[in-house]
């Protein structure tokens, strides 16, 4: 059993980063291969891209996991957004909130 050295938080890009690294090396388990083929079908970014987002949003004071899930999900309002913010009990002002959608924007790939 492998022996977990550290913990943090990815993105789906990452995520598919990592796990195509691994195929490189060898074949990967059902497990890693299903995840693989759902961090392809659902992430919206490159792995850098979802990494420099997800450092601006936590600028922001957005905590890092909640940062990421934003990231995986890129909402294109305020309500998709407050949705993911909500379980925080924190308010974010009308103007924090418009700029995480910038943040967003920015970073959106043409889809």
């Amino acid at each position: 059993m492998p022996k977990v050295v550290s913990e943090r938080f990815l993105t789906l890009a990452e995520v598919v980063e990592i796990l195509e690294e691994v195929q490189r090396k060898r074949d990967l388990s059902s497990i890693e291969a299903y995840t693989l083929d759902y961090a392809k079908k659902f992430s919206r970014l490159d792995p850098e891209s979802a990494k420099q987002a997800v450092a601006e949003l936590v600028e922001l004071g957005v905590p890092e996991h909640t940062a990421v899930q934003i990231v995986n999900i890129m909402p294109r309002c305020e309500d998709e957004l407050r949705i993911i913010l909500a379980p925080l009990m924190k308010a974010f002002t009308s103007d924090k909130i418009k700029r995480m959608l910038e943040i967003i924007e920015k970073y959106r790939k043409e889809e």
